[in-house]
């Protein structure tokens, strides 16, 4: 059956000053065939206003979806249980695609059979303007089962996160890690567990030529690392618990350690400022005692090893410190 249309999904918290922009350039694409779904995230700006009166002069479908302040992550899944549309695909206010990013897909998904998952290109632009391309893992081949894309996330993204995907595995994929996040709680980067699961979950994934432009903002709400960082732990062990039966264990072991202790490295720099600072101890402690009582553990280097034991004293410090400070 012949795909006539997709859906954009964007997220939109505080974005007055990047929506004009953002939808300028759709009016560009080259084909219109798309119907775009705005989340309001409890914007406190003039985001929703502005976005109405612009989105006056366009031409293409258009909803608009209010919710409270919750994070990117749910917005897009009330996005996704909103849409009609058989694929959708993320965009973030602040960012920019090419103008054949639609034509492209839709004719991808037209001439090639059995696709779940597409991913372009990517330009990642930094502070200076200048762009860089995300590398890929194999740029011979433009097929990939899910399980390469998966590996090749994981511990270095070697592989697009932004794709265009079948609603039915997004809402998969988002049913499975909310089994270990039943509260739904903002982890900052929920979208990057979703992005993997939607990998796991994908039997052929397509690359395309048209390109993401993930565009440099200081400001962004979704690219900034900001003091609740700390709660990026909850999300390393949640990966890993959910695909520690997958033969990449050694890349899943790699992330967590390194995503405790570049946490570890960043409350122990900042420790004055940082407000959370519980938050950030409690979740060190978290993530030191899962790798301490999993099996984690009889797979450690030596050099991992010894972080181990830097992290156990760090903490004990830090109980010490955290107690005394005022």
């Amino acid at each position: 059956m012949k795909i006539n249309c997709i859906a954009i999904i964007t997220p939109l918290y505080n974005e007055e000053k990047n929506i004009r922009n953002f939808i300028n350039h759709l009016k560009l694409q080259t084909n219109h065939n798309f119907h775009l779904y705005f989340i309001n995230d409890g914007s406190t700006d003039s985001t929703l206003s502005l976005l109405k009166q612009i989105l006056l002069t366009s031409s293409f479908k258009f909803t608009i979806i209010n919710q409270k302040n919750q994070g990117a992550a749910i917005a897009r899944l009330n996005g996704i249980n909103q849409i009609n549309e058989e694929y959708c695909l993320m965009v973030d206010a602040d960012d920019l695609i090419s103008n054949d990013m639609i034509d492209t897909i839709l004719s991808t998904l037209n001439n090639f059979k059995n696709i779940d998952t597409i991913v372009p290109e990517v330009m990642i632009q930094n502070k200076d303007g200048s762009y860089n391309p995300l590398p890929c893992f194999d740029c011979s081949i433009n097929v990939y089962t899910g399980f390469e894309c998966l590996k090749n996330s994981i511990a270095g993204w070697k592989i697009s996160g932004l794709m265009c995907t079948k609603k039915n595995i997004f809402l998969k994929s988002y049913n499975q890690y909310h089994q270990f996040n039943p509260e739904q709680k903002n982890y900052l980067n929920n979208d990057e567990i979703i992005t993997r699961l939607n990998f796991l979950n994908s039997n052929n994934v397509y690359r395309i030529s048209s390109i993401y432009y993930y565009q440099y903002n200081q400001n962004s709400t979704t690219k900034n690392i900001n003091m609740n960082s700390c709660f990026l732990i909850n999300n390393a062990i949640i990966l890993h618990k959910l695909l520690c039966h997958l033969s990449i264990t050694d890349k899943l072991d790699k992330e967590l350690i390194s995503t405790i202790w570049g946490n570890k490295k960043v409350f122990q720099k900042n420790f004055n400022t940082i407000k959370n600072k519980k938050d950030w101890l409690n979740s060190i402690t978290i993530g030191y005692k899962f790798i301490k009582n999993s099996s984690i553990i009889n797979r450690l280097n030596f050099k991992n090893k010894i972080r181990l034991f830097r992290l156990f004293l760090f903490i004990i410090f830090s109980t010490i410190r955290l107690k005394t400070f005022k």
